[in-house]
């Protein structure tokens, strides 16, 4: 399994690196060695050689799922930064959103909280692992409501990442 990752992870850093060439190969080697083997024991229960061939196209869907829902959020908080700095008078709102998780094993906490940090316009201020809490500061929450709405949609992806995951 470490091996697996790692071959894949490199590959996916060659990818993003746009070019090969010693110095690329041997960060990416040493990054990529470094991942696969955080992750060769942190990663996704059920999906190994042994398990059933369909739990590992459900983890499969569900990793599509995930990764799929990152890309839109990511892309849809570019336009809104990007909506935002170009405006002649801006009308974002920030504001500090508190979210509780109900996420068990730590990478999984680690995950959601990557998820939503990673995405332009968000930060996270605080995020403690033990009470399983993120204070969040979000750049345009006009209302309660609107925070309301955010804190379903990271519902919405803490179920995804928990079947994933835990």
């Amino acid at each position: 399994m470490k091996l697996l990752t790692f071959i894949l992870t490199l590959a996916l850093w060659f990818v993003f690196a746009g070019r090969v060439n010693i110095e690329v190969f041997l960060l990416g080697t040493i990054i990529c060695s470094i991942i696969s083997l955080m992750l060769a024991d942190n990663g996704p229960k059920s999906v190994q050689m042994r398990s059933a061939t369909k739990d590992f196209l459900l983890k499969t869907y569900y990793l599509f799922l995930v990764t799929s829902a990152f890309i839109n959020d990511v892309f849809l908080s570019a336009v809104r930064v990007s909506r935002h700095a170009f405006e002649m008078k801006p009308s974002f709102s920030p504001q500090i959103v508190k979210l509780k998780t109900s996420l068990e094993r730590k990478s999984s906490t680690e995950i959601l909280a990557n998820f939503i940090t990673l995405p332009q316009g968000t930060l996270g201020m605080d995020i403690d692992i033990s009470n399983k809490k993120y204070h969040i500061h979000w750049l345009d929450v006009y209302s309660e409501d609107q925070a309301e709405v955010k804190k379903a949609q990271i519902r919405k992806h803490e179920k995804l990442i928990a079947k994933l995951f835990d």
